[in-house]
């Protein structure tokens, strides 16, 4: 598997500087073909604001998608804060019923509440603050 890896790695790495290097010849293709048309610094500026603006779509399309995913992440904590509080529900009346299961419950609560109050988590999710 390793051996694999290596060889898949190296291969990209060739593959990705052709790649690269049919890039920059079709950039300087497309500059050259425009100086045909009008000056060179203005085929420059023609090529400068075709590459800033697909890189400007490009930002648009990642700053789109990452506010979906984030929108479609908090929906997702909400739906399992509301599945949590289902269970805790129905989980009651046993719990009522059982005076150890009674005490953890009220002290995990207390141990929570306490938490919450001090600002022990950053966040929603439970991840660690950075």
């Amino acid at each position: 598997m390793v051996q694999r890896t290596r060889r898949n790695v190296v291969l990209y790495a060739i593959a990705a500087l052709f790649l690269l290097t049919a890039y920059g010849a079709g950039v300087g293709a497309l500059a050259v073909w425009l100086t045909s048309m009008m000056s060179a610094a203005a085929a420059l500026g023609v090529v400068a604001a075709l590459s800033l603006s697909i890189a400007l779509v490009v930002l648009l399309v990642v700053m789109v998608k990452n506010r979906a995913d984030e929108r479609r992440r908090r929906e997702a904590a909400a739906n399992n804060r509301a599945l949590l509080m289902t269970t805790a529900v129905s989980l009651l009346p046993v719990m009522m019923k059982s005076r150890p299961l009674m005490a953890a419950a009220v002290t995990g609560g207390i141990a929570l509440f306490a938490l919450r109050m001090l600002g022990g988590s950053g966040d929603e999710t439970g991840a660690p603050d950075a």
